[in-house]
């Protein structure tokens, strides 16, 4: 008998077996070009589906696109492999913990590639700074984002 759950590790007990479908996601941080010194800062996501299913709270640590990330204008992609399953994404939560005193995180977009179904889920961010010291500066240490478009992406 074959058993496919969202939580746990695949395990055979007896005669039932459970298996955790699991996919890669690749999730696209766009800063804002500001001129602003850059923020030393870790970053953590955590995506909701339509299900109100949620991943686990995840560090984006190293960069693919640049070796110093989060920098002004720029776009940096992390790769996220063997996650829980999470289809029709309709939000993403992010966290701003900082490593330093400094400017907070301009935020332009992020943008997640489920690897499974091949679509791509767009949330603007429409230049939320992340992780500043004066709440009266307007800025959060952390903020939820809402889905505004996905579309499949082919392969060639």
């Amino acid at each position: 008998m074959t058993d496919t759950t969202t939580a746990g590790a695949a395990t055979t007990s007896g005669s039932s077996f459970s298996v955790i479908e699991t996919c890669s996601f690749s999730i696209v941080v766009r800063t804002a070009n500001t001129s602003a010194q850059p923020a030393r800062a870790n970053l953590f996501v955590q995506l909701t589906d339509a299900m109100g299913r949620q991943n686990d709270k995840i560090r984006l640590k190293c960069s693919v696109t640049h070796r110093r990330k989060f920098q002004p204008g720029h776009c940096d992609l992390f790769v996220l492999a063997d996650q829980v399953m999470i289809e029709d994404i309709k939000s993403i939560e992010v966290w701003h913990q900082k490593r330093e005193p400094g400017n907070p995180l301009p935020l332009h977009s992020i943008t997640v590639l489920e690897h499974s179904s091949h679509t791509a889920y767009y949330f603007d961010c429409a230049g939320q700074k992340l992780g500043a010291e004066d709440a009266a500066d307007r800025t959060m240490t952390s903020a939820k984002f809402g889905c505004i478009g996905s579309a499949p992406v082919f392969r060639k």
